[in-house]
């Protein structure tokens, strides 16, 4: 009911998927592109280790989509694009 919804998996990793509406709640320039909608997501130890991973990435060469903010849903949260375009997120509770 609240356009997420997440699975815990054997290894640690967990499964996410967002509705349109969410992320668009973050990302309102968001429009749907053709193929496959896929990002990955990484978990930071803290807050403060997002906006260094996001620096690294970014000092690095890769692009930047999204500088870290706090997210109104209790997260430091980043968003960058891999060579392909795919998105990739960096987040930590807040």
């Amino acid at each position: 009911g609240e356009g997420h919804v997440e699975a815990l998996l054997a290894n640690g990793g967990r499964l996410m998927f967002d509705t349109e509406d969410v992320v668009k709640s973050f990302r309102p320039e968001w429009t749907r592109a053709a193929g496959n909608q896929l990002s990955l997501a990484f978990e930071c130890d803290s807050p403060a280790e997002v906006d260094e991973l996001y620096a690294r990435v970014v000092d690095a060469g890769f692009d930047g989509e999204k500088e870290p903010w706090d997210a109104f849903w209790g997260q430091r949260y980043a968003q960058l694009a891999d060579p392909d375009g795919v998105p990739v997120d960096l987040y930590a509770a807040l």
